[in-house]
């Protein structure tokens, strides 16, 4: 079922959750949220996405491939777990940068909010892998 409509309603709801699952991921260091949830939203818009526009239209979601979205995943999630032994605290240990921004003011980074992006990265790159492997024709 590949209709205009169909392909007009997903084009103009996929920057909105995209929005949604990236206001998810920054506010859940401090309230419910979170990168896993983030990941499942920002899912749901590549699976929109491949329902209207077939494997190509879900591919195009995310331009990047999903190894190297793994990978930085990967290892946003561990660096921050070892950035916390090199700083002379446990494994995984959060703690809060404040970085001056001229047009912002100051802008508060978090180590969970960097474990975060690596989780939402992670479990992007897998709802992506499963949808394109699932939707190739045979």
């Amino acid at each position: 079922m590949n209709t205009v409509i169909l392909r007009f309603t997903v084009r103009v709801l996929t920057p909105v959750i995209f929005a949604l699952s990236v206001y998810l991921l920054l506010r859940g260091h401090d309230s419910p949220g979170g990168g896993f949830i983030a990941a499942l939203l920002g899912g749901a818009a590549v699976v929109l996405q491949h329902y209207a526009g077939g494997p190509k239209g879900a591919l195009r979601t995310i331009p990047l491939s999903f190894s190297s979205l793994v990978g930085a995943g990967l290892l946003l999630a561990a660096g921050m777990g070892v950035a916390g032994l090199f700083a002379g605290a446990d494994f995984l240990t959060g703690g809060v940068h404040k970085f001056d921004v001229p047009a912002l003011g100051e802008l508060k980074v978090t180590a969970s909010l960097v474990f975060d992006l690596g989780v939402y990265f992670v479990v992007l790159a897998v709802i992506v892998a499963v949808v394109s492997y699932l939707g190739e024709e045979e």
